[in-house]
């Protein structure tokens, strides 16, 4: 790795009102719930067949959720996993996508709009920018909450001053930070920009990858990071919490055992 990064800025802020909704496991999220009476909408990319999220977003809020994932139905993605010989992941695909199918026209009494398109730093056929999105649905003076996991794509995104010029009303941000073996100073570098206007209030470890060292200390490959609006943190003060939280956090993976961060303290 060229660059070298302080670790300690992945260490999350106090702040009281972190709830967990979606699913226990994989499909779970952590978000701060006083702040959610403010939020207008919520826009997610990576959608995966599952929208327990979601589903709970909406009820808590009453607020519409812009769903995004153009690689759910498309037979062209399909397709590409069985040239990678990737048969047993691809089978597991077709199984969610008839589940999925057999839910679809349901979602609309759960505020949820399916979109099949994606995010990307660049507007193509499938992927379009956040800057496209909020301007086509509306939502420019919107409160928004936003949750991105887009496999590894975010970096394309967050390497862009563009992206951080929309995010002025996004009260609450979620990444799910992909490969950061090899993309730690790209997420420390986001970091770093957003503090003006956000802060790290939550993380963990997605048991779905492994973990690498750095400097002595033991990172996940994967992580979930959630950030907060400065404007709900009057006072910034590190957070004393042991992570996983308990109570908060869960396995993504049930099968096997949570991972311990203490790679920022």
């Amino acid at each position: 790795m060229s660059n070298a990064v302080d670790l300690k800025i992945f260490h999350p802020y106090k702040v009281d009102g972190l709830k967990r909704i979606g699913n226990k496991n994989d499909g779970g999220y952590i978000v701060h719930l006083p702040s959610l009476q403010q939020v207008d909408c919520l826009l997610n990319y990576g959608v995966g067949y599952n929208v327990a999220f979601e589903k709970e977003f909406h009820k808590l809020t009453n607020a519409p959720v812009y769903a995004f994932d153009p690689t759910m139905k498309k037979l062209k993605y399909f397709v590409a996993g069985i040239k990678q010989g990737e048969y047993f992941i691809t089978a597991k695909q077709v199984v969610k996508l008839m589940l999925w199918l057999a839910q679809e026209n349901s979602l609309e009494k759960h505020g949820i709009h399916f979109i099949e398109e994606g995010l990307s730093d660049k507007n193509t056929e499938d992927f379009k920018t956040l800057d496209y999105h909020l301007l086509k649905y509306n939502l420019r003076d919107k409160n928004i909450f936003l949750k991105i996991d887009i496999e590894g794509a975010e970096y394309d995104i967050i390497r862009h001053e563009s992206f951080y010029n929309n995010l002025k009303n996004v009260m609450q941000l979620i990444f799910e930070f992909h490969f950061l073996d090899k993309r730690l100073p790209e997420i420390s570098d986001l970091i770093s920009k957003l503090e003006p206007t956000h802060s790290l209030v939550h993380i963990h470890g997605n048991n779905n990858g492994g973990t690498f060292s750095y400097n002595g200390k033991n990172v996940p490959d994967i992580v979930e990071a959630v950030f907060l609006h400065n404007s709900f943190l009057p006072v910034k003060k590190l957070s004393s919490a042991d992570y996983p939280v308990e109570g908060l956090d869960y396995p993504c993976n049930w099968r096997r055992k949570d991972i311990p961060l203490n790679f920022f303290k």
